[in-house]
This record gives structure tokens, sequence and C-alpha cells, in this order.
């Protein structure tokens, strides 16, 4: 055999054995859960889905920008790995040349899978040679209804824009995987909210704050969230209307009044410089005013393409009576208005039980597509309300609604400039999400500080803009694990060392457990660097919680059949799922594991696999 021969094939054995080496090593990093990039955002700027939510077997597009800011060229491959929980259920790969300093977009496409209602974390790999050079990842929901996980955001400014700025804000939006937009005081009035007649609708009118709003804007938005499959939801409330209703054809005989005569119409006051000085309440349980309104509303769907109805109320109202003298119980009115809407309507319908007012009636007797508390201190201001509040429409609801929360951060500072605490903020959403809620904070103001959405006065730091685009990937991609069916236990929880409560208290670890078929969760909230339990953060001044690193974890459970044990925290590694060290151990309180924790941040979640 010649030289050149043996040169040739010891060439070609060498590639073929390299080749080999390599997809051994690369691909056998999509086992090693506890893998590290060497840099962060250095080559992979962002990664983000093209829609919030996707049915099954959909298109998938995943969207990877690049920018290389390694001081070299990158000659390498971007790996994807598409994971349900611990399980890989696809993955794909790219060959990639992108010189130092140039930027390229990546569009890698995953026909989503067949099963319904699932979460996915989607892990994005730059590799050179058998080393993964950077990380970052994103989620998919395969959901074909948003009822069962809604993440809520908003809209609150209809300004006279661009249709391609309008698509910049829901494009922003869309990362976070927002699949449900309310559209806030986008409406003329609350009693006529349509501009004009369904023939010849306004292009532009006041609304109740005297802001100029766009019709063209509004279609804009509703248009571009609809091709990003995101529900859009027109507000109004239940029972209000302007100074003047009369002359748009309300009475006050359909009025809700503090005294047996009709002397005072209940009513909530406002600032004298807008369109009304206060809002005339009316009964709900009126069925004139119930054709009227809803009559109203029709208008508007007519114009406007909306999904949803998002019907908001004021909570309690004290003693209130009819026009007849008779007493009223608010609270017993909202479920009969609700399903009398979505009839007349043919529209999804969401309504806001302020501080759970109405909402055990709403939860077990109206047609809504999901839950929606608001909730304020003084009477919900500790930690453990916000689960709670979960946990009741959890209950109220047997099981079948989910519950989105609106819980304004950083209240007390929220009339000057100034930052959102990033510290109370993941707080609080771990709380909420934890719980197995969802948060309506994000929209295109940026976040809730207060009430009156368009408030705009707190900003969001780079830093924290960052952390919520974890946490909405991992509210997504573990939304079975968060609010798919699980139901409390009472299986005990130690951390040998450190201080734990059940409920949320100060200057403790909260922990609690839930469990499903085949899974336990264990949460763990770290709230040891907060002195007092109020999730709100009125001054806006909490410090991060000290970071726990290399503890135990007991875990009091009889079944002995545990397969692997793991851990995901929307604070360590993108969200991604880590195994975990675990012994089977026996004391006088009976049998537990003894699980190693790498490190807690704000909030870990454990789950076993049986």
């Amino acid at each position: 055999m010649s030289k050149k021969i043996i040169a040739l094939i010891l060439i070609i054995s060498t590639a073929i054995f390299g080749a080999l080496y390599m997809y051994r090593n690369i691909f056998s990093f999509k086992d090693d859960n506890n893998i590290v990039a060497l840099t962060k955002g250095k080559l992979i700027s962002d990664v983000y889905t093209d829609k919030a939510r996707y049915y099954p077997s959909d298109k998938v597009t995943v969207k990877i920008e690049l920018n290389n800011e390694l001081q070299e060229d990158f000659r390498g491959t971007i790996y994807i790995f598409y994971k349900h929980l611990e399980s890989i259920v696809g993955k794909a790969k790219i060959q990639v040349n992108i010189k130092s300093g140039q930027k390229k977009q990546l569009n890698i496409f995953w026909e989503a899978p067949k099963d319904d209602f699932k979460g996915y974390l989607v892990e994005v790999y730059a590799v050179k040679g058998n080393k993964a050079i950077d990380n970052k990842n994103t989620a998919v929901d395969v959901s074909s209804d948003w009822s069962k996980f809604p993440r809520y955001g908003y809209i609150a400014n209809f300004p006279e824009q661009s249709k391609e700025k309008s698509a910049l804000i829901i494009e922003d939006l869309n990362k976070y995987h927002l699949n449900g937009l309310l559209f806030y005081d986008w409406q003329y009035k609350h009693n006529k909210p349509l501009a004009g007649t369904v023939e010849n609708p306004d292009p532009k009118w006041k609304d109740i704050a005297n802001r100029d709003i766009y019709g063209q804007t509004v279609k804009d938005y509703i248009e571009l969230a609809h091709s990003k499959n995101i529900m859009v939801a027109n507000y109004n409330l239940m029972y209000g209307g302007y100074f003047d209703y009369v002359k748009d054809g309300a009475k006050p005989e359909w009025g809700l009044y503090k005294d047996p005569n009709h002397e005072e119409q209940d009513n909530h006051p406002l600032p004298h410089t807008w369109a009304t000085d206060r809002l005339y309440l009316f009964n709900p349980a009126n069925k004139d005013w119930q054709n009227y309104i809803f009559n109203a509303e029709k208008d508007a769907f007519r114009v406007y393409n909306f999904d949803v109805w998002h019907v908001d109320t004021l909570g309690p109202r004290g003693m209130v009576y009819d026009y007849n003298g008779n007493p009223v119980e608010l609270s017993f009115t909202y479920a009969d208005f609700l399903n009398n809407a979505k009839n007349a309507l043919g529209k999804r319908i969401v309504c806001n039980t302020v501080n759970e007012y109405g909402l055990i009636n709403v939860a077990s007797g109206a047609d809504v597509d999901f839950l929606y508390v608001e909730i304020w201190p003084p009477a919900r201001a500790h930690y453990n309300f916000l689960k709670q509040t979960v946990d009741n429409g959890y209950n109220y609801s047997d099981g079948k609604k989910a519950t989105v929360v609106a819980a304004y951060m950083n209240y007390g500072i929220a009339d000057r400039s100034a930052e959102f605490n990033k510290h109370s903020v993941r707080l609080t959403d771990a709380a909420i999400f934890a719980a197995g809620g969802d948060h309506i904070e994000l929209g295109d103001t940026g976040m809730l500080s207060k009430e009156y959405f368009p408030s705009a006065n707190l900003k969001m730091s780079e830093s924290l803009v960052k952390a919520m685009r974890n946490y909405y990937d991992f509210l997504t991609a573990y939304e079975n694990l968060l609010r798919d069916g699980l139901k409390e236990s009472d299986n005990k929880i130690e951390i040998p060392g450190i201080e734990i409560s059940n409920n949320g208290s100060a200057r403790t670890v909260w922990t609690y457990a839930k469990q499903k078929d085949g899974y336990d969760v264990i949460h763990m909230i770290n709230l040891l660097g907060i002195e007092v339990s109020n999730w709100r953060d009125d001054l806006g001044n909490y410090s991060a919680p000290p970071i726990i690193k290399d503890f135990k974890v007991k875990y009091y459970l009889e079944n002995d059949n545990i397969k692997n044990v793991y851990l995901a925290s929307p604070d360590i590694n993108d969200g991604k799922v880590m195994k975990l060290q675990f012994k089977k151990k026996e004391d006088s309180k009976g049998k537990y594991l003894e699980i190693s924790v790498p490190e807690l941040q704000y909030w870990d979640m454990i789950f076993i696999k049986k």
C-alpha cells in the first residue's frame, strides 16, 4: 500500500474519529444538567420565539440573535435542545461562522409536539470544539387555549403612532410569552365605549382622563397581538356611567344608591380635570342596565376585534340599594351579570374581584376564562395572601380556573421618578408563580406600580428586565409543575441550620410542597433578608436576600419509589434543570430524603420524579 493511500486512510480515520468524539462530547452535555457556558451574553445576545402561544403541532420559530463580542471570530455550532421538564423532546444544530463584532439572526424551526397544554424550555448553546462558549434559553407554551395558563399583560397608551412602532411594542411583550393583553382605558365613555357609531366610528376621541385615543392604533395593536396568538381584552367597568349618562340613554331608575330613597346615587370620585369628575354606579342585577351596557359593548366589539370583555369592579361598596329601596348585595349580582354578558356578546369574559370580594360566586357560578383578583394592603399585605388568593381561586372553582393577581409594586414611591426595587418584584413574582398564579404587571409602559395603568413614573432597570425575562420563561416552561392540577402536600420540610416557615414570614425561607401524578414539588422562597413580610415594599428599599449555598433539605415522605431529584430556578442558569444528589434516610420523625442543594437566591423549585 502506498504512503499516499496510508496517509489518506489516516486522515479519513482521524476525521471520522474526531467527528464521533465531537458528537459524543457535544451531545453528551445535553444530559449534564450542571453545565455552565464559559461566557454569558458575549455571543448569544437574545433568544425568543415568534409567538406567545402555540397550538399542538404548530411550527415554532426560535429566533436567535448573535452579537459577537468575544474579541475573536467564532466558528462553531449552535445547538438547540427542547426540554419538557427533565426530558429532551427535540434537538437541532446549525453551523455558524461569525466574525468579531458582527451581528446575525438565525431562525430555527421546530414542530411543536401533539400534546396539548404543555410547557417547554428551549436551551440554545454556542459550542466550539467540545466547549459551550455561550448559552441562553427561552420557553414554549403549547396550548390550544389561553385560559388554562394565562400570562396577562396590558396596553395603556393608544397615541397616534405608526404600525411599525406598535409592532415593536408587541414584539417586546411577546418575548415574555404574554398570551393576553388588557387594553386599559381605550374606550370613549364607560357607559358608551364606542366613540361615534358602528357605521361611522370616530377615528379619535378623549378617554376618561382626557387623553387622545386613536382608533387606528387600537386596531393595529389588536391585529399585531393576534398575529402572536395573543388574546386581547376590552376593558370596562361593570356598572359605571359618566355624569351625563341620561343624555346617552341610561336612566337613574337603574342606579345603585347609598340610601333607600334614591337620593344619592353611589359614585366613585375622580380627578376634577378628567372628562367626568365621578363615575355613577348602576345595579348589575337590573336587566335594563344589563341590556343597555351589553348593547353598548356589542357596538364596540363590532368595530374593534377584541376577544374578551374584561369586566372591572370596585370591590365592596357598603350598604347600597336599588332605586326602589331594596338592599343590594353586590357580590351576589356578579355571576348573573357575567353569564348574561357572555351569552349576549358571544365573547370571553374575565372579571376583577377586588380583594376577593365576589370571588367565590364568580369562581363557582360564572363562565369566566379565569379568575382575576386585585389585592390591596393593609387587608392583604402579607406574602402569604398572595398564595392564599391563588389557592382560594383554585379551591372555589374546584380546580378548574387559573388565577391572575393584580398586585402593584412599590406603590408608596409610584408618584416620583425612580426604579422598581428588583428584589421585592422578584420575591412577589416568586410567591405568586410558585402558588400557581400569574401576576399582571408587564405592558407597554414597562411595569405596573398603580391601579391607573398609564402611570409610568417607576422604571425597570436593565437587570430587572433580564430577571423578568427569566421569570416568565420559567413560568412558561414549567407550567405543568406550577399550575397544572397540583394539590397541597402536608409532607414536612426542614432545612437544618436555617429558619423556615410555611406562611411567608419575614426572616425565614418560606417552604411548602405540592404533588401531582408522578411528582412532588418543593418551593423555597428566600425571605431571610426581609425585615417585614409585606410584599408591596412601599418604599422600594428591600435588599437582596442573602444567597444560601451548599445546604441540605430534609423532605419527609413514605414513598421509596424515587427515580431522581431535580432543581430549577429562574435565578440560576436561565432556569435549566439541574440534577441533585439525594440520600434516603430515616429518623424518629419518619423516612425522608436528604437533598443536596447548591444554591438559593430568591426562589428554588425542587421536583422529585417518582
